[in-house]
């Protein structure tokens, strides 16, 4: 079966916060998505391009995927891992030469994941389907809730269980004071549960911090931490998980390549993978991420609209080692007023769509009203 790709279009959608969102870094201000298109025919599949940071992202990366769009129109969509592997190859030096690998691989996500639905609709089946190889994907995933702290953390922690989730994953990387606080508010506000509880430092600690800050909220209970230090220095991580009695790490999110991915699914110092289906890996290299030797559990960093959150549900659904899908427990409209997307069932469980691709039928009104910019690419 031949898919050509006919066409490309973006959209650009925005909601405005109305209280920032803080991180280790910097910090949200609004909810930001850029939706790729691709048509094939009479058929249309949609994926998510992550643009979170920095605040005028979504600008680059309109300006990416046009200069992207000679090579995905006339392409044929029907593999998409082999499209998605011969862009990066074809692309990799251009990427080196800019010094940007993280804002084409996320512009490749996009119109990774978009092909993956349109490749759904042709085929009248799930994208979990078409991973696992058959009807052998789970039909509901765990899930856990994540943006949990420095602010609201009582308020969120009672929305996780309010919800049936049985495990919440804590913003750190703000001092020990605050970090520490979190911590304890989140067991208050959880007492009486047996709610777990992972931290995210987003890479704000140095080695020294690192192995301060995990003695002390494993001292908590904390299962695992996510980016105690920068993703690029994997030395340090390594020696972070030796040098603490072996605490369990988790990253991905800001990891960019097949190479770097494998050695981090390798070492038994990381109970978790995370790629990005919109940022790092699209769904391709995701699912092959997952695939990869190791015991690493495939959990997808998920902080982004509708297509990305039922895209990861996708992915684990079809895992070899599945682990946990991110909800995000803060407000964002992205993710629920845009498309109907996947349900909480009991246990804290997410169902997996069952529809052909993502499974996600949009709200053309929603999509309208957030709209903040749109650009068709014929």
């Amino acid at each position: 079966m031949t898919l050509t790709i006919d066409a490309m279009s973006v959209r650009v959608l925005a909601a405005p916060l109305r209280e920032r969102v803080p991180m280790s870094f910097s910090a949200l201000t609004a909810r930001r998505s850029v939706l790729v298109t691709v048509r094939s025919g009479g058929l249309a599949g949609t994926g998510e391009s992550w643009v979170n940071y920095p605040e005028w992202g979504w600008r680059e990366r309109v300006a990416t995927l046009d200069g992207l769009r000679p090579l995905v129109v006339g392409a044929d969509a029907s593999d998409p891992a082999r499209l998605m592997a011969d862009l990066a190859r074809r692309l990799h030096g251009v990427a080196r030469q800019w010094g940007a690998p993280g804002p084409l691989w996320q512009a490749l996500s996009g119109i990774d994941m978009a092909c993956w639905d349109l490749l759904g609709q042709a085929r009248e089946r799930s994208i979990a389907e078409l991973l696992a190889g058959g009807p052998a994907a789970a039909r509901s995933v765990p899930a856990y809730g994540s943006g949990v702290g420095p602010t609201g953390v009582a308020e969120l922690t009672e929305r996780a269980l309010e919800l049936g989730l049985r495990a919440v994953k804590i913003k750190v990387g703000f001092g020990e004071e605050t970090d520490l606080a979190t911590v304890r508010d989140v067991r208050a506000a959880a007492a009486g549960t047996d709610l777990e509880v992972f931290a995210d430092a987003n890479q704000a600690w140095d080695p020294a911090t690192a192995r301060r800050m995990c003695a002390l909220l494993a001292g908590h209970g904390v299962a695992w931490f996510e980016e105690p230090l920068a993703e690029d220095r994997y030395g340090e991580l390594a020696e972070l998980a030796a040098g603490t009695g072996g605490p369990a790490l988790a990253g991905g999110e800001n990891v960019y390549g097949a190479d770097a991915y494998r050695r981090r699914v390798a070492s038994p110092a990381f109970a978790h993978i995370q790629p990005d289906p919109s940022k790092t890996a699209g769904i391709s290299l995701s699912d092959a991420v997952g695939r990869m030797p190791g015991t690493a559990r495939l959990s997808p960093h998920c902080y982004g609209g509708a297509p990305t959150l039922a895209a990861s549900a996708h992915l684990v659904a079809a895992a070899e080692r599945p682990g946990w899908v991110e909800l995000d427990l803060r407000d964002n409209p992205l993710r629920t007023e845009i498309a109907a997307v996947p349900g909480l069932l009991d246990g804290g469980r997410l169902a997996v769509p069952g529809g052909p691709g993502l499974g996600l039928v949009y709200d053309p009104a929603a999509l309208d009203h957030y709209t903040q910019a749109e650009e068709s690419m014929c």
